[in-house]
């Protein structure tokens, strides 16, 4: 297959029109393989360390509404750093709590208990109904 057109077609030496896409699937493929590779990786934590214990596992959901607690006491949504009252807000305020969809909250393990409780007060208070505990499987 060259540019130019043989003798046999005519031999009028018109150039061809023809696009060669294989070159381009291909890199196609490698970005689409090093995006399904990289993609799980990109997922944010904030380093809480959850306590072992039995429990239901969640299904059917792809980014559920999860308030975090870390070592330091912080309460944080999605990266995001709220008081007690700021999230009572924020939650009171989201379309997710007001369509009754389920909230998980991950807490580090050496956390104090009246702290978890107060977020789940929080949680509560802002409408939430369906307020679940993280876990790790011992």
């Amino acid at each position: 297959m060259g540019l130019m057109s043989s003798e046999s077609d005519g031999g009028n030496g018109s150039l061809f029109a023809d696009i060669n896409v294989t070159p381009l699937v291909d890199v196609m493929l490698v970005l689409l393989i090093i995006f399904m590779v990289t993609a799980p990786f990109m997922i944010e934590t904030i380093g809480v360390e959850l306590p072992k214990g039995e429990g239901a596992q969640a299904e059917g959901l792809t980014a559920p509404l999860t308030i975090s607690i870390d070592k330091n006491e912080q309460v944080t949504i999605a990266g995001q750093v709220f008081s007690l009252e700021a999230l009572t807000e924020f939650l009171r305020e989201s379309p997710r709590v007001k369509a009754g969809e389920s909230l998980y909250v991950e807490a580090d393990e050496s956390i104090r208990h009246r702290l978890l409780m107060r977020v789940m007060s929080a949680a509560h208070a802002a409408g939430a109904s369906k307020i679940n505990i993280m876990m790790e499987k011992p």
